[in-house]
């Protein structure tokens, strides 16, 4: 069976993070782990794409309240409901998504950033069940703890809400 994760922007792409606050440089490290046979999907980067590179860094609150910035979520994101919703319909497990822990938009679960809101919001209207996993804030010093967790993810062990 095919199948195909959702990843953060970042978690391919660190150079669209705010200089400093990066977490890895490159792709994260435990993207070489992945089944080779996985089909990645990655999101737009909401924050590069609205304010440029040289953005300072914004909490949520700052982005939640940025006139426009939720309009251009949603722009950002047809493209890829459009392409999960074909997956979909095509035979394509789409074992769910994978954000950011603590990101003001790529957070999932406690705040959940503008964007991921966002993102699920559009996933629900589509049809689309999307379990998630986080990259924890303190990655790599979790690594193992992580890479059992994106184990079990990647199996379907692990199911959250949307």
């Amino acid at each position: 069976m095919r199948a195909a994760v959702v990843l953060a922007h970042c978690i391919l792409n660190q150079s669209v993070v705010v200089h400093g606050w990066e977490r890895a440089l490159g792709a994260f490290p435990f993207v070489k782990t992945l089944p080779s046979e996985l089909n990645l999907v990655q999101l737009p980067c909401p924050e590069f794409m609205f304010l440029g590179a040289e953005r300072p860094p914004l909490d949520y609150r700052d982005y939640a309240s940025l006139a426009g910035f939720r309009q251009s979520c949603d722009h950002l994101l047809q493209p890829t409901i459009t392409e999960l919703s074909q997956y979909a319909a095509n035979q394509v497990k789409l074992i769910g998504v994978i954000g950011i822990a603590a990101s003001p938009n790529c957070a999932i679960s406690g705040q959940r950033g503008v964007f991921m809101q966002r993102f699920f919001t559009l996933c629900q209207q589509a049809g689309l069940k999307m379990p998630y996993l986080e990259v924890p804030v303190n990655y790599p010093e979790v690594t193992a703890f992580f890479m059992t967790q994106l184990n079990q993810f990647l199996e379907g062990e692990r199911h959250a809400n949307t």
